[in-house]
């Protein structure tokens, strides 16, 4: 499994998948109800935002599916709510 954490590298691995499929982007395009020049865009790291439900369509139409796995090593939510904890003085979660 590849973990992509950014739009770009995303863009860039679905272009990788669709011509490795052999499609070009008109192809998958008119297979996801995508304009051509949205995914142009997307696989060239140009957008900003690309939709949940876009991507999903995409993603099925080239036979992949989107995972979620836990990040290893990065500073989380829980990582900021139990520093505030120390900060403040309380104990931690769960000691209570």
């Amino acid at each position: 499994m590849q973990h992509l954490n950014n739009l770009p590298d995303l863009g860039r691995e679905v272009a990788r998948l669709r011509k490795e499929k052999g499609l070009t982007q008109k192809q998958v395009g008119a297979l996801t109800g995508m304009g051509q020049s949205t995914l142009a865009r997307f696989e060239t790291g140009q957008v900003a935002e690309f939709g949940s439900r876009k991507l999903l369509r995409l993603l099925e139409v080239l036979g992949h599916d989107l995972a979620l796995v836990p990040v290893q090593g990065q500073f989380t939510l829980d990582d900021a709510l139990e520093q505030r904890r120390r900060e403040a003085g309380s104990p931690p979660a769960g000691a209570r």
